[in-house]
């Protein structure tokens, strides 16, 4: 037991680090890795991951906070998209707090389940279009590069 929640401890380090570099808060890493690690039970895993997501965002912000964007005169911070995306993030929170006040663990092992799964849907379609797009572009500044030193 001591060793699974030791190897945990680093996966669990390096999965909430790459998450929280990549823009996503990794919660959905968190849950099912605390809960098989350390046992805790459903609820207790999605306030573990909550405050997981808390404090890497905090973390977050400090890094960031005083950089400016590579490509343009202004912060790496788009202030105006938190002040768009805040009071969504609210209600969510909200919303999420009372499912999982009202839900027993199993309905939300089920749901977190569905909503993991359509968001790797997602997220795996983006990242294909993403890689296409990339290829091309790449493909067109070497062909641009061969052109020049001809």
């Amino acid at each position: 037991m001591f060793l699974l929640e030791f190897v945990g401890l680093f996966v669990l380090s390096a999965l909430v680090g790459l998450a929280n570099v990549s823009g996503i808060g990794g919660g959905g890493i968190t849950v099912p890795l605390v809960a098989i690690c350390w046992g805790f039970s459903t609820k207790e895993s999605i306030a573990i991951s909550g405050a997981t997501i808390f404090w890497g965002s905090i973390v977050r912000f400090a890094y960031s906070s005083g950089k400016k964007h590579p490509e343009k005169k202004a912060t790496q911070i788009d202030y105006g998209i938190v002040l768009v995306m805040l009071p969504l993030v609210i209600i969510g929170t909200t919303t999420g707090v009372l499912v999982n006040l009202s839900f027993p663990p199993i309905v939300l092992s089920i749901l977190l389940a569905l909503l993991l799964f359509y968001l790797s849907i997602g997220s795996t379609k983006t990242a294909i279009k993403l890689y296409k797009r990339e290829t091309l572009l790449m493909k067109a500044a070497n062909t641009k590069e061969e052109l020049m030193k001809a």
